[in-house]
């Protein structure tokens, strides 16, 4: 059985990590294995971000008032 990927795992572990390294109480070795762990949590946040993004569908209505769905457009900055 495959290991589904969660995006609030993810977030936790850059949370966890991020309190550790704000602790300051890890040598500077260690320090820089978090980080790097923490870099590549995120990353995978990202990732799985992007691939709700793409599922998620804007509900709304047509010209004559008919419900219908659209693919969600993401706002531009």
């Amino acid at each position: 059985m495959k290991n589904k990927e969660r995006f609030e795992d993810y977030l936790n572990e850059v949370e966890k990590i991020l309190s550790d390294l704000e602790g300051g109480n890890i040598d500077l070795e260690k320090s820089l294995e978090k980080y790097e762990a923490g870099i590549k949590a995120l990353k995978k946040c990202y990732e799985i971000l992007g691939a709700m993004e793409k599922k998620i569908e804007v509900l709304t209505r047509d010209e004559q008032g008919n419900l219908i769905t659209k693919p969600f457009k993401k706002p531009k900055e």
